[in-house]
């Protein structure tokens, strides 16, 4: 048996998950679960269950700095999720000075770009920001880290920060910088991966060839934390919108693929669909 976590390991995990999600519901679904449990134990030490999953933890910077060049290209279940709703949010917002604070490989800014905003990005990876100057030549780009935006007070019409609060273990810092550099009246919008899916072991993973796995850890901040922070920061919602996991999301990601492949009777779907995966916010500065 593997010393790492295997792939078996994480599909008895998933199937306990469709058990309890099943409980009370539906009688059938929990007893087919788990027989189906029980074949997978048997057969734990032989392949495709003996593969190990070579998870190693990264620091936010060093992460994203190796997934850099592979990121645009990889499925990402929380990305299938938000960016269509960030995108329709964006568009509600007239043509302005805009931020992409943790712009990561640009796709943000390039929208805004797109639409005629005057664009600036931050990003704390310099390898990350050398993919969006690319992608978004028009627009300017600078390494910074969110809670020490280079930028002044009130300077910002919108700004947008995408899937990265989750990697501080503190949003306060970082949501009081944004609103610093955000006018009154300005607009906020931003997603993360959702508590929920962070309370159930979800990371932000990324492979390096075809057998590695690396993952930046996420925190999972309750709805009340962000809540307190908006508050702190001056910030009121306008609206709060959690998308849930559905046949796109669940067939992207690499082990999804992995596990439908195997024909497990809809195990995904029983364990995953329905479940929140982001959580976006739009906020607005007070006077």
């Amino acid at each position: 048996m593997s010393e790492h976590p295997t792939f078996g390991e994480f599909v008895l995990g998933l199937e306990g998950l469709a058990i309890l999600r099943s409980w009370m519901t539906d009688p059938a679904t929990v007893k087919a679960r788990s027989k189906m449990i029980a074949e997978i134990v048997r057969q734990l030490e032989k392949p495709p269950w003996s593969n190990a999953i070579e998870g190693m933890e990264r620091t936010t910077i060093t992460g994203y700095a190796e997934w850099a060049t592979t990121y645009d290209n990889s499925s990402s279940p929380p990305i299938l999720a938000e960016q269509p709703i960030v995108r329709s949010l964006i568009t509600n917002h007239p043509v302005g000075k805009a931020l992409d604070a943790a712009c990561g490989t640009g796709r943000h800014a390039e929208y805004l770009a797109s639409l005629g905003h005057r664009v600036t990005g931050i990003d704390a990876t310099s390898e990350m920001l050398e993919v969006a100057k690319a992608k978004v030549p028009g627009a300017k780009f600078e390494l910074a880290e969110l809670d020490s935006i280079p930028l002044p007070d009130d300077a910002i019409d919108l700004a947008v920060c995408s899937l990265s609060l989750t990697h501080c273990p503190n949003l306060i810092p970082p949501i009081t910088e944004l609103s610093r550099v955000i006018r009154p009246g300005g607009t906020l919008i931003i997603s993360d991966v959702h508590p929920f899916l962070i309370m159930l072991g979800a990371h932000a993973d990324y492979q390096l060839g075809q057998t590695t796995t690396r993952f930046v850890r996420n925190h999972a901040h309750q709805v009340s934390a962000y809540l307190s922070a908006f508050q702190e920061a001056g910030l009121n919602i306008v609206q709060c919108i959690e998308p849930l996991y559905g046949d796109q999301e669940i067939s992207a990601g690499n082990l999804g693929r992995q596990i439908e492949d195997l024909h497990l009777d809809g195990l995904m779907e029983v364990a995953e669909k329905g479940i929140p995966i982001v959580i976006i916010w739009e906020l607005q500065k007070g006077a």
